[in-house]
């Protein structure tokens, strides 16, 4: 079943191609310049335009999502952007809740300022929570049961 793809050109003016490992689509629209897909149909038009049948792109940005919260280095700015977005969050909005002034957040975004650590997890917890990714979440509940099991009393 072929979804509808949204274009000036005609269906008989583009040629349609498989995205594969050797050759796979960059997702350029997910406004995250490293996110390359396989095993999708895609069209180039004769005009330039290429248009992608993506099936279920609002699992598959929640996934990138997830996989920017869960990895280990520190977010760049366009993953900063990405989570923001994913939220449908105002900058000032979004600024507000992780602590920071909107147009640090902008800085951030555009990489004019580089995120401190403590900023960094708070916009990866502000997701979690907010998205309600349930995988994020029960990731998070396993990490405070391990930090306060091993919570000692002080010594004064």
């Amino acid at each position: 079943m072929e979804r509808a793809l949204t274009h000036e050109c005609d269906r008989t003016t583009r040629r349609e191609f498989l995205a594969t490992i050797s050759e796979p689509y960059h997702f350029i629209d997910s406004g995250l310049n490293h996110v390359y897909l396989i095993g999708i149909k895609y069209y180039k038009c004769n005009c330039g335009k290429v248009l992608a049948d993506i099936p279920e792109i609002k699992q598959l940005l929640s996934l990138i999502a997830r996989d920017l919260v869960e990895k280990s280095d520190a977010l760049a700015p366009e993953e900063i952007r990405f989570l923001r977005k994913r939220l449908r969050k105002k900058q000032a909005d979004f600024a507000k809740e992780i602590g920071v002034r909107p147009e640090t957040l902008s800085r951030m975004e555009t990489g004019d300022v580089h995120t401190n650590e403590r900023t960094d997890k708070l916009i990866r917890l502000n997701y979690a929570f907010q998205s309600a990714d349930l995988v994020l979440l029960d990731q998070i509940r396993k990490a405070m049961q391990e930090m306060l099991a091993s919570w000692k009393p002080s010594t004064v």
